[in-house]
């Protein structure tokens, strides 16, 4: 995966090298705070996980202050979940069961394809202010679950989660120009899921975060 990560980021450098203004490339680093939200009172969040999810981003303007977003990126999300009632997992062909009243902590990693739509002010000074809306399509690549008291440990759920998993975001920012197209980037996203996470038929469990928009504009 890490060497999949670093061919495109080269790829993507010598693109940038031969583009024209219509395109423009960034990569970031974003610290987040994930949780679940769930429909049924028997599947309760239990708290939120910290993660970091690295990505790289194209913007096409079709227009002088509009564009169209396309990215890629390992989105690492998750949180904690109680459960009222005993619950199934199943790790690689074996039977897991919570036991009712028990918390565990859930770890997931996408792959993650944002999409949307980007929208810039003219250059105040060296700052532009941005807001960005779309939708994350996600591939799931990695699922586990621990417990405090490690009768879970980091056990692989996969059979149990989701492949696909889509989301929408929204997220305003501001970049900072150091000199020709090279800028830096801060802002704050909100992202939210729109179908279930997890195969558990008790509950239909959806993944929300917020993060803090990191990156480098060239």
């Amino acid at each position: 995966m890490k060497r999949i990560f670093i061919t495109i980021l080269i790829l993507i450098s010598l693109i940038s090298l031969y583009a024209q203004s219509p395109l423009k490339f960034n990569v970031h680093i974003d610290p987040q705070f994930s949780w679940f939200s769930s429909d049924e009172k028997n599947v309760e969040p239990d708290g939120s996980r910290f993660h970091v999810t690295t990505g790289l981003q194209m913007d096409y303007f079709f227009e002088k202050n509009y564009a169209f977003a396309l990215g890629f990126g390992i989105n690492n999300l998750g949180g904690s979940l109680r459960y009222a009632d005993s619950a199934l997992f199943i790790s690689k062909g074996d039977s897991l069961w919570a036991t009712p009243g028990q918390t565990i902590n859930h770890h997931y990693q996408y792959l993650d394809f944002p999409i949307g739509l980007k929208l810039k002010t003219e250059e105040l000074g060296y700052l532009t202010f941005f807001l960005q809306v779309g939708f994350n399509p996600m591939i799931n690549i990695n699922a586990n679950i621990s417990t405090k008291d490690d009768s879970f440990d980091r056990e692989d759920i996969r059979e149990s989660t989701h492949l696909f998993m889509l989301g929408y975001h929204a997220g305003v920012g501001a970049e900072y120009r150091l000199g020709g197209s090279t800028a830096l980037i801060g802002g704050v996203r909100w992202t939210s899921g729109l179908t279930d996470v997890t195969d558990l038929d008790k509950a239909n469990i959806h993944q929300n975060s917020i993060s803090i928009h990191l990156g480098i504009l060239f």
